[in-house]
């Protein structure tokens, strides 16, 4: 990198414009898996070198569009790209060269730098534009894409990568590959795929404890066939105090739950409360920069003009995705609209 920065400067000197730029298209750090720490509010996107020269690349942010709540994710925006102007010391690009390795964890999420290594050069970013953009990754079809982690991939839920037709089999509102209760009976997808030795299945191999049909427990909302859906085959009790767990109802001593044994029906209790559905997420932001210098910071005033540069990718992996049912965001709104009925009537 040093030989590479070294012919860049000397382009410089030679083929210089008269207002002093010259245009650069790629740098050795670019395009890199980036790091990100928070310092005094500050997002600080960080990449390193320690190979053929000890170098590194820090994107320094303070920006109200970015998430102001988790250091590990810059942001949770997926529907539009976030610009940020290079300006002064809140926002702005540093290229640095040392005179050992460095640590990146250690130089850039403390407030205060170590004083080895010791910094070599420096060039700091005058004018240009930041655009980050945001998507999820966890979309793909592949086996191991698997957004709502119930152990059954996007491929096989009906995910739909152009976005327009995904599968719900329970019509919650919410799409099966990203349904953490596929059937909506309040047993999670994850727990009804397998089967024990003995028990029945269906031609794929997964769970089907009636066995008079082909369709898994994991999307049959009466998984025993007695007529009682699942997700009722629970103690009113039990659901007064918060639990609509339907494992939890065993009335035989061979500890099957209830909602498993067609023999073993009377209980049940019918009501409308729902799983939590909220799930974790993977994300991707892709960060380029466009229409900056670089510029030496040994008052030389030699600088180093960009187009554009990717400077990478920062991926954020298990962000709490929070996510309501269709019945679950009618009985919130109708619980909102009470409260500010009663904060507009406070004497009623």
């Amino acid at each position: 990198m040093k030989k590479i920065f070294a012919a860049l400067l000397f382009s410089f000197t030679l083929y210089s414009c008269d207002d002093g730029d010259i245009t650069v298209t790629s740098f050795d750090l670019e395009d890199s898996d980036l790091s990100i720490c928070e310092i005094d509010d500050k997002k600080v996107l960080w990449v390193v070198n320690n190979e053929d020269v000890y170098e590194s690349m820090s994107l320094e942010l303070d920006d109200n569009a970015l998430n102001d709540s988790l250091t590990n994710v810059l942001t949770l925006n997926v529907e539009d790209t976030i610009e940020i102007s290079l300006s002064g010391e809140k926002n702005r690009l540093v290229y640095r060269i040392y005179d050992a390795e460095i640590n990146g964890r250690k130089y850039f999420c403390q407030g205060v730098p170590p004083g080895s290594p010791r910094v070599l050069e420096e060039y700091v970013s005058a004018g240009g534009t930041v655009t980050i953009t945001t998507s999820f990754n966890d979309l793909g079809l592949n086996e191991d894409a698997d957004a709502d982690g119930d152990g059954i991939p996007n491929a096989e839920e009906g995910f739909d990568p152009n976005g327009g037709n995904h599968l719900d089999t329970d019509g919650d509102g919410i799409p099966d590959y990203l349904d953490i209760d596929d059937d909506n009976d309040n047993v999670p997808t994850e727990s009804e795929i397998t089967a024990n030795p003995g028990e029945p299945t269906t031609e794929e191999g997964f769970l089907n404890t009636d066995g008079e049909d082909n369709l898994p427990d994991y999307l049959d909302p009466d998984d025993d066939k007695d007529g009682i859906l699942t997700r009722h085959e629970v103690r009113q009790s039990d659901v007064e105090d918060g639990n609509i767990d339907p494992r939890s109802l065993i009335i035989a001593e061979d500890g099957i739950p209830n909602f498993r044994k067609k023999e073993l029906s009377e209980i049940s209790f019918e009501h409308e409360l729902q799983l939590d559905h909220s799930i974790e997420r993977d994300y991707r932001s892709v960060i380029v920069i466009r229409n900056f210098n670089l510029i030496r910071q040994d008052g030389s005033g030699e600088d180093i003009r960009f187009d554009s540069y990717n400077l990478g990718r920062l991926v954020a992996n298990g962000i709490l995705f929070k996510q309501l049912t269709n019945r679950q965001q009618e009985l919130q709104d109708a619980e909102e609209e009470n409260e500010e009925g009663t904060e507009e009537n406070p004497g009623n």
